[in-house]
């Protein structure tokens, strides 16, 4: 198993959701080999880490999951997508079990054709039906009524396929998956593209070396692909559909490919007719599921901020992983100097003159080799004598004066708006 600084630097900001698959016959020795694949801020699959396995039992992916998380140093992923391998999911409900794992549906459904014959078929109402059901309802209602009367209809009742898809249904279908975050991830489809981008850098019965060597050539590639992206957001022009001032909010905070996905949304906003909004908030859901699932505002949504007169989007609904900040994350207790966070509420001389002081050092101290160790040996030793003297507060500092304006203000719950499609 392997991974680079750079990836594990992508997991920190991108590793909410994964993807987890295996491809064969990559390597001279017949090794599977599987990625964990992901999604950035562009929307560009990137490649977390990859491991070479010697079989697909549950001691392996055990071993697998557990050194992906230890390799990392991060929290594991909110939701991780997979084949159906009743052994993978053994090892990830007790490797994982914070994390929510679904199936990949492409997975599930690939063998549709084959194991449905002639109602699949050109024209055939079935069909119609199925798609329907499996790709559009997003009510578990809708879904269930719909599935019982497909079946009932077309007769299908003994089929073996059906009966197995059907009684895995909360593992695949979208009705049961609204609220389960995939960053649009519904498939273990980026995995997939991303091992057979890798066959196409890997030749065939390759040494382990060469494929190593390989996978980071591939890996280098993919990085200039992001640098591209970042280019293309900070020096190219937007064009504003609408003019509007919440359009205007997105295009300043979400980087270039997702404020054309934004862009998407509005436009398909603009076709909706409202009947009456009852009541404004800070916080609006839809049954369609989209922020929940992918982490952008749906186009219903949009229309009610519309009218309700919104300029910006609310805060709840500006997921970070989407915007132009999305990597900068620092530890909790520096939070405060993330961007996202806006200026500083408080301040003091004693603060500003020891945070320069610092920035000159960091300066100095990545200067070189030499100069690096010395700075880092010096730090420690400051360290270990200011730990013990910094017990006692005397209630000046930054930190004293945000816990004490914390207290002392008091936290305002917002509204909520619910509405259907």
């Amino acid at each position: 198993m392997w991974t680079t600084g750079r990836s594990i630097e992508q997991y920190i900001c991108f590793g909410d959701a994964v993807t987890f698959d295996t491809t064969y016959k990559t390597n001279l020795y017949d090794m599977p080999f599987g990625l964990f694949v992901g999604v950035n801020n562009h929307f560009q699959s990137i490649i977390f880490g990859g491991v070479l396995m010697s079989d697909e039992k549950i001691d392996t992916f055990k071993w697998i999951f557990t050194e992906f998380s230890h390799m990392v140093g991060a929290p594991q992923p909110r939701t991780i997508l997979t084949d159906q391998a009743r052994a993978m999911e053994v090892a990830i409900d007790e490797v994982m079990p914070g994390t929510t794992h679904r199936w990949c549906k492409w997975h599930v459904l690939k063998k549709a054709k084959e194991c449905l014959g002639s109602l699949l078929g050109k024209g055939s109402e079935f069909k119609q039906e199925f798609n329907k059901i499996v790709n559009h309802i997003v009510s578990v209602s809708e879904f269930e009524d719909g599935w019982s009367c497909m079946v009932q209809k077309h007769g299908p009742q003994t089929n073996a396929f059906l009966t197995q898809i059907y009684e895995t249904r909360m593992k695949w279908a979208k009705p049961y998956s609204m609220d389960v975050f995939c960053a649009k991830m519904t498939s273990t489809q980026r995995s997939e593209s991303a091992n057979h981008l890798l066959k196409g850098y890997v030749p065939a019965g390759s040494p382990v070396h060469l494929f190593v060597r390989q996978y980071e050539k591939m890996q280098f590639d993919k990085d200039s692909e992001e640098s591209y992206q970042e280019k293309r957001t900070k020096l190219g022009g937007l064009v504003l559909a609408q003019n509007l001032p919440i359009e205007i909010h997105a295009s300043k905070i979400y980087i270039r490919t997702m404020f054309e996905k934004f862009g998407k949304m509005l436009y398909d906003g603009g076709s909706y007719v409202l009947d009456e909004v009852n009541e404004a908030g800070d916080e609006f859901k839809c049954e369609c599921g989209m922020f929940e699932h992918f982490g952008m505002v749906c186009g219903h949504a949009l229309k009610v901020m519309i009218q309700l007169g919104l300029e910006e989007l609310p805060a709840k609904h500006v997921l970070k992983r989407w915007t132009r900040d999305a990597r900068d994350i620092l530890p909790p207790e520096f939070l405060r100097y993330q961007k996202d966070q806006g200026p500083l509420k408080y301040s003091s001389r004693r603060h500003n003159n020891l945070h320069l002081l610092c920035l000159e050092i960091v300066k100095l101290g990545d200067s070189n080799v030499d100069a690096y160790s010395i700075t880092m040996d010096q730090l420690r030793i400051v360290k270990a004598q200011l730990e013990p003297l910094a017990v006692v507060r005397d209630g000046m500092g930054l930190s004293d004066k945000e816990i004490a304006g914390d207290s002392a203000g008091s936290a305002v719950g917002g509204k909520s708006s619910i509405f259907g499609l």
